[in-house]
């Protein structure tokens, strides 16, 4: 296929153009984070909306910046990284700044996984902050009381969120869409009442002095010092924390596009025609939620190790619907959807602190605008490539999965 982008944009110019305009981006979000003031956020707002409708006016442009970005995939991703590793030092003279860019990623990694349960799976998960809870509280307690190695701790969190899924196993199985979702806003509130009452969970004063993270003695509470620059502890755990995100990111694109990915849509566009053709449906919706909430108390676990205190007002039904909405606003069935629905919702509100009695209003105004005008999400699910899933199976497969098939589905 022949490209329609100048000969020159091909070479090491469009190499250099992709980073620029990554570098651009970059510093348009940080200048937007770290300037004082709302109008630097209407100013911010007015220039991302102007651009999207030029973009959409002159769709040859769009289309010429999808194509320089696919013919320089490995430059981009080298620079994204970059970039990524270099965020710390930009904000090095605002770790509140910092500390928000974290949260973000937490709420990434969670939402992650909430979106494999109603993006690609189409089951509605009102009970997410209940799980964020049980593996924050799981880690939390097994690092306090136990005196766990931090790392244990939190794979321990992730495993007993997911564990809990069992717990929901046949209402799961046995109900689904507002029926499904008014099963898991039960269970939300049933956690909650139980982390505020229960003693050995610490009540409604939760769980104080939780051992940080810390690796071969070295305490993650540290700074890093680099001699010229000095950046603050929580660069430790943002670092480790990119590493988590960019890992969760890169399993679920990978389940994306592949024939999990295709039996999950199946199941969520329709079960019946699904199990007609072989699918066993329970099966998968069990082993997707289960995997889905593993990424949410991953997250939670990572939240309780990081802070060093939790408590039942961390993990209440508010923090349940944010997730839901960064997934719906992002892109459902989206990996870079999510991200960006993530970061948006969750350092948009910390940037209106500074109208304090009408942030929260803002804030639904703009949700409700974006929904008005992009009701698939902002960045909108794409039909998979079939015929690249059909190529990457190989004959050999093909027979076993047929056979398979013909043994009572996948």
């Amino acid at each position: 296929m022949t490209s329609a982008l100048p000969r020159k944009l091909l070479g090491p110019l469009g190499g250099a153009l992709v980073l620029g305009l990554e570098i651009a981006l970059l510093a348009f979000v940080l200048l937007t984070l770290l300037l004082p003031g709302l109008e630097t956020l209407i100013a911010a707002v007015v220039l991302v909306v102007a651009a999207l409708l030029y973009l959409r006016r002159n769709q040859a442009l769009g289309g010429g910046l999808r194509e320089l970005f696919a013919a320089h995939t490995r430059v981009a991703w080298i620079g994204a990284v970059g970039l990524v590793l270099l965020v710390p030092f930009f904000v090095i003279s605002s770790p509140y700044w910092l500390f928000s860019i974290i949260t973000a990623m937490l709420f990434i990694v969670a939402c992650l996984g909430l979106n494999l349960q109603l993006g690609s799976g189409g089951m509605m998960n009102l009970a997410s902050a209940a799980f964020y809870g049980v593996g924050s509280y799981t880690a939390g307690m097994l690092a306090l009381r136990a005196h766990w190695p931090a790392w244990i701790a939190l794979l321990a969190g992730a495993l007993v969120a997911g564990l809990f899924s069992v717990f929901l196993f046949i209402p799961v199985l046995k109900t689904k869409g507002h029926y499904l979702a008014l099963v898991t806003i039960a269970f939300q509130f049933m956690v909650t009442i139980l982390l505020d009452n229960m003693e050995w969970t610490g009540g409604p004063q939760g769980l104080k002095n939780i051992p940080l993270f810390s690796l071969a003695g070295y305490s993650f509470n540290r700074p890093i010092d680099l001699g010229l620059v000095v950046l603050p502890h929580y660069a430790n755990y943002y670092y480790l924390l990119a590493l988590i995100t960019a890992a969760v990111a890169i399993i679920c694109q990978r389940l994306y596009h592949s024939w999990v990915g295709l039996t999950l849509s199946t199941i969520r566009d329709d079960e019946i025609a699904a199990q007609t053709f072989g699918v066993r449906v329970n099966r998968w919706k069990l082993a997707i939620f289960s995997l889905g909430n593993c990424f949410i108390g991953l997250a939670g676990g990572f939240y309780a190790l990081m802070v060093g205190f939790i408590s039942p007002p961390n993990f209440t039904f508010e923090k349940s619907l944010v997730m839901v909405s960064v997934v719906i606003l992002g892109g459902m069935d989206n990996v870079f959807g999510v991200i960006v629905g993530a970061l948006l919702l969750v350092l948009l509100p910390e940037k209106l602190r500074v109208v304090q009695d009408y942030r929260f209003l803002i804030y639904g105004l703009i949700l409700i605008i974006m929904l008005i005008f992009r009701p698939r999400g902002l960045i909108p699910f794409q039909p998979r490539d079939y015929a690249g899933l059909a190529g990457a199976t190989r004959p050999g497969r093909a027979d076993r999965a047929d056979h398979s098939s013909a043994q009572g589905g996948v």
